[in-house]
């Protein structure tokens, strides 16, 4: 005999339950809800096909102890299990449910409206209800579909192994205004409900993307604002941002729809302004591709040629276009700027987006905004009607001209584009090199090209930093590149770390190994206690001193370092990349270009998540330096500003790579 419970989650149950769900008997049977409009427990060997074809079928498998029937299906680690659901032709709202056994999973299910390409997506959270035999129920409520117009199908993905059965859709509730109803991008998204937001012309339902408010909402709430203020660890970023990120808290309260309760507590991590704190994903980020990809790059810079139709913004630095693909580009080119969006400064209008976008990436201090820049391209496409630009060419700049972002013409259904990466390099100097942008996380290295061979100036690009013991990720290839550098007789380095990503202390070591001699460098301390705040500079100081005479502080290169002149390039740079610069500078034969600090993650990050719907990240500990300055929302300063110039970029030149390759040359001398 089958018995049944509710389960609770961290203390606090998430779900009240819901009317018309499958019940069971007293003997446990697992019965469908009566007049449930879909049903489907998989005894038929023929599955209703997905709206897109899965790399593998799911495979079903005979059980005694189904929960309906006799067949589940049966889904192995990272194996996903999808099929169509036949839709009642009618505008409702409906209970979507099904169950799984034996690992963790996420459901959902996808609509798509009039043949476009997938439109809506809800996610299936855990209810509560568990048998005793293991099945756990996973659902959503109110999610409102259009049968009449809509494809749906339902995705099973499995973290661990698990099986699946008994999927049900249960209308509870009726529907006013049709999914999909069109909107002229986020500013006017007035004409949406409750619930949805505006993003690529359409009211997309995101109220789907959460659960339900629990019904213990207070504590709740209480627990989600104790997780922010116990584990979030940077000292200057509690000190400036954590208040505004409880206003965020306390708000959840009395939210009165789930989208409203939930991205409460998102904006709280956004708030906080920190580079390894971020609000996360959720399978609608995999499930809803871009219809409208932009393939256009851009940074911040000087727009030199364009002050007079479009002054600076007090504030703000001028947004140009770093470089651009083949297509879809709305016809920009390098060199041209992006002056407004939605009649706002461009990285203004960004900031504008944190009371909507999970994907919003701060730096951790407050004055740069590279990651910002960096992400404009899908922002825009995403959320803008219209932006306002400046286009110019090797002689010259015009005035000031609006593109309609909605206007633009849609991705088909089934149609695939891959853009560049967005790295803050407006062109690549080393062999190897894509020239295209395309591809990341790999290592280029060889004589700068464009050079005569005599010169002998050796470049390195890459951008991630991660390995965990030097053999493995990035450090190989790393590695490599390094000891070229001396093997094949440079005069000179350039290091182009402009879209520095980040990842453990291993990766730096590499280049400072090479770079600079021997030296202490930052001692770190995870948040233990919940009272601890700022402390003074000579706490700090000794705090340090401690640290170091226990050998627990953080070292930087090695002793008989001998390197030749090396100029190293910095834009977009967080965590590991934060600390790549740092252990660099000040170094004899080092020198530092870039437009402005570093992010200043000086932080480690601690991973959370609700079953895999809702994941998000939050900054713990904080690194100190010898003087007791703690680091964390500090980026590390170039030593020689540079920034990219509209001129240059029209006329094809990469700016602060022109500075780096200037001071390179002056130093010939001094190499040996």
């Amino acid at each position: 005999m089958r018995g049944v419970t509710a389960f609770v989650l961290a203390g606090v149950c998430l779900y009240s339950g819901a009317a018309r769900a499958g019940e069971f008997d007293p003997l446990g049977g697992f019965s469908f809800a009566a007049g449930a409009a879909v049903t489907l427990d998989f005894e038929s060997s023929q599955l209703p096909p997905p709206a897109e074809p899965l790399a593998s079928e799911p495979k079903r498998k005979a059980a005694a102890d189904a929960l309906s029937g006799g067949w589940v299906l049966e889904l192995g680690p990272y194996e996903e299990a999808a099929f169509g659901v036949a839709l009642p032709a009618v505008l409702a709202s409906y209970r979507v449910s099904v169950w799984i056994r034996g690992g963790e999973a996420v459901g959902s299910i996808a609509t798509t409206y009039d043949g476009a390409r997938r439109d809506e997506v809800a996610t299936l959270f855990p209810t509560g209800r568990m048998t005793s035999d293991g099945w756990l129920e996973l659902a959503n409520e109110h999610v409102v579909i259009d049968g009449a117009r809509g494809v749906a199908h339902v995705s099973v993905f499995a973290a661990d192994a698990c099986e699946v059965d008994a999927f049900e859709l249960v209308v509870d509730g009726t529907a006013t205004t049709a999914p999909g109803r069109a909107c002229s991008g986020l500013a006017e998204s007035a004409v949406c409900g409750v619930g949805e937001v505006c993003t690529w012309g359409a009211c997309r339902r995101v109220s789907g993307w959460v659960p339900p408010i629990p019904s213990d909402r207070e504590k709740v709430t209480d627990y989600l604002g104790n997780r922010i203020k116990f584990f979030f660890g940077p000292y200057q970023n509690r000190t400036v941002d954590l208040p505004a990120a409880e206003v965020a808290i306390e708000a959840m309260r009395n939210a009165h729809d789930p989208w409203s309760y939930w991205n409460g507590f998102l904006l709280a991590l956004r708030r906080l302004h920190d580079s390894h704190t971020s609000s996360g994903w959720s399978p609608a980020d995999y499930a809803v591709r871009n219809p409208n990809p932009i393939d256009v790059c851009f940074v911040e810079g000087d727009a030199d040629w364009s002050q007079n139709s479009a002054p600076s913004v007090e504030g703000y630095r001028d947004v140009l276009v770093s470089h651009a693909g083949a297509m879809r580009t709305l016809g920009l080119r390098a060199g041209d700027r992006l002056v407004r969006v939605d009649g706002r400064h461009p990285i203004d209008w960004a900031r504008s987006l944190i009371e909507v976008s999970w994907s919003l990436l701060p730096a951790s201090n407050h004055s740069t905004f590279a990651s910002l820049a960096a992400s404009l391209r899908s922002l825009v496409s995403r959320y803008a009607h219209t932006i306002e630009v400046v286009r110019c060419d090797a002689s010259g700049c015009g005035s000031i001209e609006s593109i309609d972002i909605t206007a633009a013409a849609m991705l088909a259904p089934q149609e695939d584009y891959q853009t560049g990466l967005c790295d803050s390099r407006p062109s690549r100097h080393v062999p190897g090199a894509p020239v295209d942008h395309h591809g990341e996380d790999d290592v280029f290295a060889g004589f700068l090209e464009g050079l005569p061979t005599e010169e002998r100036l050796f470049g390195v690009e890459w951008d991630s930093l991660y390995t965990t013991t030097g053999q493995d990720g990035i450090g190989p290839a790393l590695t490599e590149a390094v000891a070229r550098i001396t093997n094949e007789g440079a005069t000179g380095v350039l290091l182009d770390h402009r879209r520095g990503t980040g990842g453990t202390l291993a990766g730096p070591q590499i280049i400072w190994d090479y770079a600079v001699e021997r030296h202490p460098l930052t001692f770190f301390q995870t948040r233990v206690r919940a009272e601890d705040e700022q402390p003074s500079l000579a706490s700090g100081k000794a705090l340090f001193s401690a640290a170091l005479a226990k050998f627990e502080v953080d070292e930087a290169g090695k002793n008989g370092a001998a390197p030749v002149p090396t100029a190293l390039l910095i834009t977009d740079d967080v965590s590991a990349s934060d600390w790549l610069p740092l252990g660099m500078k000040g170094a004899p034969k080092v020198r530092i270009f870039g437009p402005y600090e570093t992010s200043g993650a000086f932080s480690t990050r601690l991973t959370f998540g609700y079953w895999l719907g809702l994941n998000y990240t939050l900054a713990s500990g904080d690194s100190f330096v010898a003087d007791g300055r703690t680091l964390n929302g500090f980026g590390v300063p170039p030593d020689q500003v540079v920034m990219p110039k509209q001129s240059d970029l029209a006329q094809g030149k990469d700016t602060v790579y022109e500075a780096a390759l200037a001071w390179l040359r002056s130093q010939k001398g001094d190499s040996p």
